[in-house]
């Protein structure tokens, strides 16, 4: 198959409504992994230092609605390039931090899109203001002389 060939390929199906991302391989859900594993924010913190590590804490809480809304948009549009895109740098970015179950779901997001299934990734504001406010805790702890930062807006009620 040419480049060409790819690019005229035809989109897959529009999700069915209700239809959900797929459990990830392991088959634990989303709900069997904690929102942070506050272990991660550690190690972040040993290998590239307090400062750095607060840096990339509050970069992350900038960029995430952004990428938050990078997923969206590209499963809305069924456009599986952009869409894969959006979830692998939601995944990864998400891993370093240790928000668990937002990988967990990224996973699952993953694997439909590479099954060439548009999924419907309904539980990602729910599942990012768990980890949001996860989050504002751990870095609270974590970096005791920035808490008057408000590096992490509080969750929508």
């Amino acid at each position: 198959m040419t480049l060409g060939d790819a690019m005229n390929k035809p989109l897959p199906e529009a999700p069915k409504p209700g239809h959900m991302a797929a459990p990830p391989p392991s088959g634990a859900g989303p709900r069997a992994t904690p929102a942070l594993n506050p272990l991660e924010l550690q190690a972040l913190i040993e290998h590239a230092g307090r400062s750095a590590a607060a840096r990339f804490a509050d970069d992350f809480l900038k960029l995430f609605e952004g990428r938050l809304t990078r997923v969206d948009a590209a499963l809305t549009t069924a456009d599986p390039a952009a869409a894969l895109d959006a979830v692998l740098s939601l995944k990864a970015s998400s891993a370093m931090l240790g928000a668990e179950r937002m990988a967990v779901y990224c996973t699952g997001l993953e694997t439909e899109l590479r099954g060439q299934r548009i999924p419907h990734a309904g539980a990602l504001p729910r599942l990012a203001a768990e980890f949001k406010s996860a989050l504002a805790g751990a870095v609270a702890t974590a970096f005791p002389d920035d808490a008057g930062d408000a590096r992490a807006p509080a969750p929508a009620p």
